[in-house]
């Protein structure tokens, strides 16, 4: 099942982000094909990121909560709010693939 989870960090956590970035990004890549497609969100393309997406393919939605929750971005407090949906391809869409254009 397809699961996309979004966050949104700390006004005040660049500390965290820039001392935890390295970690962060290992994390992500130990659960590539579990995580299919991760990115920081940002207000304009070159603006400081304020959040993430990332898309799963996981069995439920407990699977996904658990990988967010040892994040060492979630773990060293920059997150403000992390929330997990499941997520369907619209109709006309599953030619492309995840990633795809």
């Amino acid at each position: 099942m397809r699961w996309a989870a979004f966050f949104t960090d700390r006004t005040d956590g660049a500390d965290i982000r820039a001392a935890r970035s390295a970690a962060h990004q290992a994390y992500l890549r130990k659960y590539k094909g579990t995580i299919v497609l991760a990115g920081a969100l940002r207000p304009e393309p070159d603006g400081e990121p304020n959040g993430g997406l990332w898309v799963f393919e996981a069995g439920s939605r407990a699977d996904v909560e658990a990988i967010i929750a040892e994040d060492p971005f979630q773990i060293h407090g920059l997150r403000a709010t992390s929330e997990v949906f499941a997520w369907g391809m619209a109709p006309g869409f599953e030619d492309v693939g995840i990633g795809g254009r």
